[in-house]
This record gives C-alpha cells, sequence and structure tokens, in this order.
C-alpha cells in the first residue's frame, strides 16, 4: 500500500508541474519558471526594445517557450508581478482561450509588450505557411459583388482594439464604384475554409483557435492626398474604425507602430510579409502565408520604376524571383523584427508578382505616424 501510495503521489506531482508548467530548463540548462515574458528580468534586460535579435538570438528565444496559450518563457529569475498585465484562461483538451490586456492609451505600448508579439510561436508568392499564432495582427477585408458573392480582397494590420491600419486603394477603388461593397473585417483567422483552426499536434496536445472574429466597420478614413486615378499612388493609406473593440487573444493582438525614435531598415535587410493572397498556384491561398524579402534602395527602386514617381512616402522590396506580395496581398503589413514586430511598410502595387528585378512598392509608415495618431480616437 505504502508503495502504491508514494508512486501515486510521484504521478499526481509530475501532473501538476506539468498542467501548471511552472518549473522548466532554459536552453541552456538552468532551472526555471514558467512565466510570461513581461515577468522575466534577465530576457527583458538583454532583449532590449530597439535590440535586432540574429538567428542564434531568436532560437534561444524560441527554444524558451514553456507555454501556447499564453505564450510563456522559461525564466531562470524569481517571479515578480506586472500590475498591468491581466490573463484570464479556460482550457480544453483542444482549445485555449486567453484574453489579453493593454494601457490604457490609444495605441498599444511596445515597452510593456502590448504589440507585436509572436516571437514565441512555433500565400504570398514564394511564400511558406505560417504557424497556427503567427501575425495574429493580420486582418481580412471582406467584400460583396453585385450578385451577392464574398470574397477576401486586401489584409491590414490591427494597430489597436479598434482600428485597421490598410491601404488606401483597398477603400476607393473603380470595383467598389461599380458596386461592389466592403462589408467587414475578420480578425484571428488561420485557414480560411475551417470554422475553427487547429495545430497539427496529435490530439491529446492540440492547440485550437479561438474563432475568428467578424466585425462591421464604423467609420473608413482615407488620407486625403490620396487618388486612385494618381498613378504613383502617393498616400496610399487608410484607416477603419472598427464598429466594436477586438477581443484580444494569443490569436488576435496589435502590431506595433514606428515610434520617433525607429530607424527604418536598411537596403538589403531582410523583411517580412504576410498575407492571403496570389501564390502563384490559386489565386486566394485561404491559409495565411509569409515570405521574407530583402529591403531595395530606394534610388534603385526609382530607376527601375522610371516612368512613374516613388515619393519618400514609399519605400520598396523584393525584387527576388517568385518571392512577393501579390493580388489580395494589398493592405497588408511589411514588418521588421525585432524584440517585436513592427509594421513598416503597407502592399501597395508592383508590377505583376515576383519577377526577379521588379521590387514591390510600399507605403511608408513612419512617414504617417502623425496622420495615424491624428485620426484615432477612443
Amino acid at each position: 500500500m505504502l508503495t502504491i501510495y508514494i508512486i501515486t503521489q510521484i504521478v499526481l506531482s509530475f501532473f501538476s508541474i506539468a498542467t501548471c508548467q511552472e518549473a522548466c530548463e532554459t536552453p541552456n540548462r538552468r532551472e526555471g519558471r514558467c512565466v510570461q515574458r513581461q515577468e522575466c528580468r534577465s530576457f527583458n534586460d538583454y532583449f532590449t526594445e530597439d535590440r535586432i535579435l540574429n538567428q542564434d538570438e531568436l532560437n534561444f528565444v524560441q527554444r524558451s517557450r514553456c507555454s501556447l496559450n499564453p505564450p510563456k518563457i522559461c525564466c531562470p529569475d524569481r517571479v515578480r508581478h506586472v500590475a498591468n498585465t491581466t490573463t484570464e484562461t479556460s482550457t480544453s483538451t483542444t482549445t485555449a482561450r486567453t484574453t489579453l490586456a493593454v494601457s490604457s492609451g490609444l495605441l498599444p505600448d511596445p515597452s510593456q509588450f502590448e504589440c507585436g508579439l509572436d516571437m514565441l510561436v512555433d500565400k504570398i508568392l514564394g511564400g511558406f505557411d505560417t504557424s497556427l499564432e503567427e501575425f495574429p495582427w493580420l486582418a481580412l477585408l471582406n467584400y460583396v459583388n453585385r450578385k451577392g458573392v464574398e470574397a477576401f480582397k486586401c489584409g491590414g494590420s490591427l494597430i489597436n482594439r479598434r482600428y485597421v491600419l490598410t491601404a488606401a486603394h483597398c477603400l476607393d477603388n473603380e470595383h467598389l464604384d461599380a458596386g461592389e461593397r466592403f462589408v467587414n473585417i475578420r480578425l484571428g483567422d488561420h485557414d480560411t475554409s475551417n470554422e475553427i483552426d487547429c495545430d497539427e499536434e496529435d490530439e491529446l496536445y492540440r492547440i485550437c483557435a479561438d474563432p475568428p472574429q467578424n466585425i462591421g466597420f464604423e467609420d473608413i478614413i482615407i488620407h486625403p492626398g490620396y487618388s486612385k486615378t494618381d498613378p504613383n499612388q502617393h498616400h496610399d493609406i487608410a484607416l477603419i474604425r472598427l464598429e466594436r473593440d477586438a477581443v484580444l487573444n494569443s490569436f488576435v493582438t496589435p502590431v506595433c507602430l514606428p515610434d520617433a525614435s525607429f530607424a527604418g531598415s536598411r537596403p538589403g535587410r531582410k523583411v517580412s510579409i504576410t498575407g492571403f493572397g496570389h501564390t502563384g498556384q490559386q489565386r486566394f491561398s485561404g491559409i495565411k502565408q509569409k515570405a521574407v524579402v530583402p529591403i531595395v534602395d530606394q534610388q534603385q527602386c526609382r530607376q527601375k520604376w522610371s516612368k512613374i514617381t516613388i515619393g519618400e512616402g514609399q519605400l520598396c522590396a523584393g525584387a527576388e524571383f517568385n518571392i512577393d506580395s501579390c493580388s489580395g496581398d494589398s493592405g497588408g503589413p511589411l514588418m521588421s523584427q525585432k524584440l517585436y514586430w513592427t509594421i513598416e511598410g503597407i502592399v501597395s502595387f508592383g508590377h505583376k508578382c515576383g519577377l526577379e528585378g521588379w521590387p514591390g512598392v510600399y507605403t511608408r509608415v513612419t512617414s504617417y505616424v502623425d496622420w495615424i495618431k491624428s485620426m484615432i480616437k477612443e
């Protein structure tokens, strides 16, 4: 009987640790506790806001994760309480639901890890499927044509609970003039063919996302300098105010806007794009895609696009064979990753898709941060 009791206690102790995920081991074999990244002082001291991570550092961060919902890392420090973060979790064998909190400001605070977070999660033309929680700020713009057929035709980026940043040409174009209507925004989707998206793990440990959120719009704010007849497509930027707040969770979180001190990516640096658009095999991928493209020197881009004027409010990226944003990706984000993701560009236009030597053109977000801040309200 004593042996059975001891074995039972060992099993219960193991189950308790596995469930709470309190005890863990860091990638460098130090004992730690599984906590939210805000609670780990050594992690935050090393991975500062302006630090550009190399591949080894990215691998270390990814291997440090010890919980998917909510995202946690294995921290060797003593846990400290973070007052401005509240989490409510309800877990079953196949679903995990997390409600995230952000500060009271109109825009999320990167220093408090309130935006741009997907680093702990394990088709764009030439791209690859994303994992379930990657790029949780990506929005889909839903339209209905004159025959009543609905379709996702543009992307966007959630920048706080109430606003989506996108391209102006997604909301002011000849199709809308001809009777097509913009209907709503979808957030938190990974595979549009499924009602509920799940990862590919075995059923015992499988994680499923919360259902996507379909939210109508209250207001559309197109930059006053934009004209759909302008061949240069200057000021191709717009905001959509949602009719209600988005519910933030592990699958719906905002991306960070660049702040005043943000230094844009230099030519040659690799940045990321994501969307549901043309993949080369099909017009609409149905599964969220990602790709990595280099920033192109502004002068080289102007020489290639010599028949139009590439302005300071635009940037160029890509020019690699079969790797590009494409139709259906318009309005989606071009992003750089430090400790968190920052949106640098908005997909604007290109010459066909994935043609070698032809960079895609993006709206430069840093040129419009002041305008964005002046437009958003409670």
